[in-house]
């Protein structure tokens, strides 16, 4: 939608537009994850859209109807606790003591009035992913996120990023900073309400440079103006908030929320994982 150069929408058009777009939202907001990123993409351009955009939402309420049948949108909240993710690598023996290092001070703060925790410990897991370069008109990148308390969909995010990134690797290190900060206030929110949260959070990414510089104490960035993003999610995985992995691209689930141009078939693989807590695997080239 970025490069439409169909007519402007007279203020008529405009308001119809919006209207669309605001009902889109709240589709996404209850749980329609598989057309979050065309709306976060046509939301860009609420300001001024052109016809191109207004058909372009007509065109996702037409996949909702039509695939109604096959993808209802209901999330399925599974209170069990999920296995690691088959095929996730991560650093082997590392150990707390070499990230003290680095990171000396590096705790996971706990709220100082948190409630006595009850219950049984929750698991967070988390899966990553950046469309580089994907705006066309700006080549600014495609951040997403699907966070998981045990095996229920709890967060998802698709945004466009603030700034232009030079390669994937800045790209993909900036959705990890952003997604290490939605996990903290996460696990903030969680102990204040009395959930026992223990373990560290497994991050699932598909870039393998991202994860080891993410991972392994002893790496050393080279792009030093990925700096900030760099020392913010060691500091967290020194700390034991975070732990991050890293799987093959055809296992990410957070592709969905990145790419407008997968194919159907893929979207509706990707979705019936997410709705009904499956495991799938993304058909090379589609």
């Amino acid at each position: 939608p970025e490069i439409d150069v169909s007519e402007e929408l007279d203020a008529q058009g405009i308001h119809r537009f919006q209207e669309l777009i605001g009902i889109l939202r709240w589709a996404v907001e209850l749980g329609r994850v598989d057309i979050m990123t065309e709306v976060s993409c046509l939301s860009q351009h609420l300001c001024a859209p052109r016809v191109g955009h207004l058909d372009a939402a007509y065109m996702i309420f037409r996949f909702l109807q039509r695939n109604s049948s096959k993808n209802t949108g209901r999330i399925a909240f599974d209170p069990l606790i999920p296995p690691q993710v088959n095929g996730a690598v991560g650093p082997d023996n590392v150990i707390m003591e070499h990230w003290k290092e680095f990171y000396p001070d590096a705790s996971d703060r706990l709220p100082h009035n948190m409630p006595e925790p009850l219950g049984n410990p929750v698991a967070i897991a988390a899966y990553v992913d950046a469309n580089h370069a994907g705006n066309l008109a700006n080549r600014r990148s495609h951040t997403g996120i699907l966070v998981y308390v045990n095996n229920a969909l709890i967060l998802w995010y698709s945004k466009r990023q603030n700034t232009v990134e030079s390669s994937s690797f800045g790209s993909e290190f900036i959705a990890l900073r952003i997604a290490t900060e939605l996990i903290e206030a996460l696990r903030y929110k969680l102990r204040m309400f009395g959930v026992p949260v223990e373990d560290p959070t497994n991050v699932y990414c598909d870039n393998k440079s991202v994860v080891t510089n993410a991972s392994v104490p002893t790496s050393v960035l080279s792009k030093r103006h990925n700096a900030i993003c760099y020392h913010r999610v060691r500091e967290a995985q020194a700390a034991g908030i975070v732990n991050v992995l890293w799987i093959k691209g055809s296992m990410n689930l957070a592709d969905l929320l990145t790419k407008t141009t997968l194919a159907s078939n893929v979207k509706h693989d990707i979705a019936d994982c997410i709705f009904a807590n499956k495991s799938v695997l993304i058909e090379d080239g589609a």
